[in-house]
C-alpha cells in the first residue's frame, strides 16, 4: 500500500510536470496599446527621450537637430551644437545633461542653470580610437549614454564606428574602453538590473561583469541579417533595432525602425514577442506606426515613441501591476487562479501572498480565508395556511415528509455536493407560505454571489422527471392531503440559492451590505 501511494504521488507530479512545459510551450509574449496619438510635431527624426528632470513638471526632453524639451506644446530649445547630430544624451543629475555630439565625435557637458556647453570627453573634430583625458582620447560617431549603474560617476558611451563599449569618467573626462567584441554599429543602450542591452545593426547583444572584473557581450536575440521573426531569440529576425525601454519584470520594448513595429523582448521566456494596438487584429504581429519608430521611453504607465520624421507619439494602455484577492472556499486549504487571457490554472494556492509575471504585468495574488460562507441550498415553496403547518398534528407527517425527499434531493446532488448531515433541513411559513430549505455540504466563498451556471445547469438536468414528486410534502389535516411545490416564473419546483453566514460565529451577517460585523449587546 505505502509503495502504491508513492507511484501515485509520483504520476500526479509527472502530469503537472508535463502541464507546466506545455503551458511554456504554448506562451507567446505580446503585448497591446490603444492606437498611437501624436504628443509633439516635428520635422526631423527624435534620437532620444528622457522625462526632463529640471523642469519636473511631465515635461519630455528629446534630441534631434537640436536638444529641446516639450509639454507636448510649446517646445523648449535647450542646446545647439552646430554642425552635429545629438544621437543621445543623459542627464546625470537634474542640473546637467551628458551630449553625444555625433558627428563632432566628442562628449559635451549641458549646465541647464545657464545653458553652457562644456567638452567632457573625446576631441570635438577629430575621429579615431584612443584611449585618454580630454583632447586626447578619440571616438568614431558616439551613438547612445547611459550611467554605469555599478559606478554612477561614469558614463558608458556606445561608440559607432569603432564598434565599441566605452566609459567617461564624469570628473576627469578620461575616456576608456569597455568592452571591443560583439557589437556591430552599436546604437543604444538600456539596463537589465546589471546587465546592459545593446542594440545593434540587426540584433540585441548583452554585455555583463563578472565578479573577476571580465566583461563579455553576447548576441542575445535577433540576427546579423534583418528580417521580422517573432519567436526564440536564437530564431528572431530584427530590421535595425534602435531604443529600448523597460516596461515591465525582465520586458523591454525595442523600437524595430526599418520594420516600422515595435517589438516585446521577454527575457523571461527568451522570445521576442510582438507589439499591438486595441481595435486591429490578434496580436500575432506587430501592428504598423505611422513612422518609422527611432527612439522609446516609458513614463509612467505610458510610452512614447520617436519618429523618423513625424513627431513623438504617445501609447497609453500598457500593462500595469495588479492586485488579486482569491478567498480560499471554506473547508479548503489551496485555492486555483487563472491570469487573464491564460488557457492553464496558474497554480495551486494555500493562504498568502504570490506575485506571477504575465506578459509585462506583475499579479499579485492575494489568498484569504472567506470571511462569508455561502452554502448552496434546494429550496421550495408552498401555497399552503400557516395555520396548518403549525398545528401539531399536521407536522407529525410534514417532517417525516420534508426528511424523506432530503434522501431523494440526495440522488440529485450528487457527484457535486452531498446533502448536509451537520445541518438539519428547516422550513417556515409566513403570509400562508411555505418556504422549506434543504441545505447541502457545497459551500463558496465570498466571492462567489450566485450558484455557478455550470453546477445550476448539472443539477437542473437531474431533475428533470423528478422534480414534482421530489418536492412534494404531507400533511394529516384536512384529509391526508399532499401539497405540490408551487413553480416560480420559470416553472420551477425547485430552486437553488446560496445562503450566507460568517465564518466567525460571533459576527452576524447583514445581508442588506453582505458584510459580517459585531453583534451589538
Amino acid at each position: 500500500m505505502k509503495y502504491s501511494l508513492v507511484l501515485i504521488l509520483i504520476i500526479l507530479a509527472a502530469v503537472l510536470v508535463l502541464k507546466l512545459v506545455k503551458c511554456d510551450t504554448d506562451y507567446k509574449p505580446s503585448v497591446s496599446f490603444n492606437k498611437p496619438e501624436l504628443f509633439h510635431n516635428t520635422d526631423w527624426r527624435i534620437y532620444h527621450m528622457e522625462p526632463d528632470l529640471y523642469r519636473d513638471d511631465g515635461s519630455i526632453m528629446f534630441s534631434y537637430k537640436y536638444l529641446k524639451t516639450t509639454d507636448g506644446t510649446t517646445p523648449t530649445t535647450l542646446a545647439n551644437i552646430l554642425s552635429s547630430y545629438i544621437t543621445g544624451f543623459k542627464q546625470v543629475n537634474k542640473t546637467h545633461v551628458a551630449v553625444a555630439a555625433h558627428s563632432q565625435h566628442c562628449i559635451k557637458m549641458l549646465n541647464r542653470v545657464d545653458n553652457s556647453l562644456r567638452t567632457l570627453a573625446g576631441t570635438c573634430g577629430s575621429t579615431g580610437y584612443v584611449e585618454g583625458g580630454v583632447g586626447t582620447g578619440r571616438l568614431y560617431y558616439p551613438y547612445g549614454i547611459e550611467i554605469d549603474v555599478r559606478n554612477p560617476d561614469r558614463l558608458l558611451v556606445t561608440d559607432y564606428f569603432n564598434h565599441a563599449l566605452r566609459s567617461v569618467d564624469l570628473h576627469t573626462g578620461e575616456l576608456s574602453t569597455v568592452i571591443k567584441s560583439g557589437f556591430k554599429f552599436p546604437r543604444y543602450i538600456g539596463w537589465a538590473d546589471n546587465k546592459l542591452l545593446v542594440s545593434n545593426s540587426h540584433y540585441i547583444s548583452q554585455v555583463s561583469w563578472d565578479t573577476d572584473g571580465s566583461v563579455t557581450n553576447i548576441k542575445l536575440a535577433g540576427s546579423l541579417s534583418p528580417g521580422y521573426v517573432d519567436g526564440s531569440f536564437n530564431t528572431s529576425r530584427f530590421y535595425s533595432p534602435l531604443g529600448i525601454t523597460r516596461v515591465g519584470y525582465n520586458m523591454y520594448l525595442v523600437a524595430d525602425c526599418d520594420n516600422k513595429v515595435l517589438r516585446l523582448l521577454d527575457l523571461n521566456s527568451k522570445q521576442v514577442g510582438p507589439v499591438c494596438f486595441d481595435g486591429e487584429t490578434s496580436c500575432t504581429i506587430s501592428s504598423q506606426l505611422p513612422d518609422y519608430p527611432w527612439s522609446i521611453l516609458k513614463v509612467g504607465e505610458d510610452v512614447y515613441v520617436g519618429m523618423w520624421s513625424k513627431g513623438i507619439y504617445k501609447l497609453s494602455g500598457i500593462c500595469g501591476p495588479h492586485n488579486v484577492t482569491v478567498y480560499l472556499d471554506p473547508g479548503q486549504n489551496t485555492a486555483t487562479y487563472t491570469l487573464p487571457g491564460c488557457s492553464y490554472t496558474t497554480a495551486y494556492l494555500s493562504e498568502g501572498s504570490y506575485k506571477f509575471l504575465k506578459q509585462c504585468s506583475v499579479y499579485t495574488i492575494n489568498v484569504l480565508k472567506s470571511p462569508i460562507v455561502r452554502r448552496l441550498m434546494f429550496v421550495s415553496r408552498y401555497n399552503v395556511s400557516c395555520m396548518h403547518v403549525k398545528n401539531a398534528y399536521n407536522r407529525e407527517t410534514l417532517i417525516p415528509s420534508i426528511s424523506q425527499q432530503k434522501r431523494h434531493l440526495q440522488t440529485i446532488c450528487a457527484p457535486d455536493c452531498n446533502m448536509s448531515a451537520e445541518i438539519e433541513t428547516w422550513y417556515k411559513c409566513k403570509n400562508n407560505e411555505l418556504t422549506v430549505y434543504w441545505p447541502t455540504d457545497k459551500t463558496f466563498s465570498v466571492a462567489t454571489k450566485e450558484v455557478p451556471n455550470k453546477l445550476r445547469d448539472e443539477l437542473r438536468e437531474r431533475l428533470v422527471g423528478h422534480e414534482t414528486e421530489y418536492s412534494n410534502v404531507k400533511f394529516q389535516a384536512p384529509r391526508n392531503r399532499t401539497v405540490e411545490a408551487r413553480p416560480n416564473t420559470r416553472g420551477e419546483r425547485i430552486h437553488f440559492l446560496l445562503s450566507s453566514t460568517c465564518a466567525d460565529k460571533t459576527l452576524r451577517y447583514d445581508s442588506a451590505n453582505d458584510l459580517c460585523s459585531k453583534i451589538q449587546l
